[in-house]
C-alpha cells in the first residue's frame, strides 16, 4: 500500500471513530469467509458495523485522537502495542445489541474475542466487554425495575382482595348447602 491510501485508512477510522463514540475493538483467528461474513450480517442488524483493520493503522489513529480525548490515551497506555489479528466494530444504535450479538457469536465460535473497547467514553478490557455483553438490554432492566417499583403494591392488593373472596367463597358454600 502507499502511503497516501494509508493515511486515507486512518483519517477514515478517525472519521468512524468520532462518529460512534462506542467501539470495539475484537480479535479473530482461523476463521472461515462463511463465519465472517454471518458476523457481519448479524452485526449490522443491530446497527454495527465492523472492518478489518491493521494494529499499526489502528495504533495511529487512536494515536491522533490521543492528543485531544483523555480516554484514548488510556487505550494508548493500557493495550498497544496490539498483537493478532484485529477487527474495529463500531456501534452507532445501541450498543447492547451489537454487543450481544458479537459475544452471541463468540461463544458459538472460539475464533472470536474481545481484546478492548471504549463504552460511553470509558474504556474496557477483555473481561470488562465480556461482563458488559452479559447485561440485558435496556428495556428488559426497564421492565425489571417497573416490576420491582409494582410488586409490593400488587401484593397489597391481593392480601386485601384474599379475605373478601374467602368470604363469597364460604357464602356460596352454605348457600349451595341449603
Amino acid at each position: 500500500m502507499s502511503n497516501t491510501q494509508k493515511t486515507d485508512i486512518v483519517s477514515s477510522v478517525i472519521e468512524s471513530l468520532q462518529a460512534s463514540k462506542n467501539f470495539a475493538l475484537v480479535q479473530f483467528e482461523k476463521t472461515t469467509h462463511k463465519s465472517l461474513e454471518g458476523l457481519r450480517a448479524e452485526l449490522r442488524t443491530s446497527d454495527a458495523q465492523m472492518k478489518v483493520i491493521k494494529n499499526t493503522l489502528f495504533e495511529k489513529a487512536v494515536n491522533k485522537l490521543s492528543e485531544d480525548e483523555k480516554g484514548y490515551q488510556e487505550i494508548r497506555s493500557s493495550f498497544f502495542p496490539l498483537r493478532e489479528k484485529s477487527a474495529l466494530i463500531t456501534f452507532t444504535g445501541d450498543w447492547a445489541t451489537g454487543l450481544k450479538a458479537y459475544f452471541n457469536a463468540a461463544k458459538a465460535n472460539e475464533a472470536f474475542s474481545f481484546k478492548f473497547g471504549m463504552i460511553e467514553n470509558m474504556a474496557y478490557d477483555s473481561e470488562g466487554m465480556t461482563k458488559l455483553a452479559q447485561l440485558p438490554a435496556k428495556h428488559q432492566l426497564v421492565a425489571q425495575l417497573l416490576g420491582a417499583m409494582m410488586n409490593p403494591i400488587v401484593r397489597t392488593t391481593r392480601a386485601m382482595k384474599n379475605p373478601m373472596q374467602k368470604l363469597v367463597f364460604v357464602l356460596n358454600a352454605k348457600a349451595q348447602e341449603n
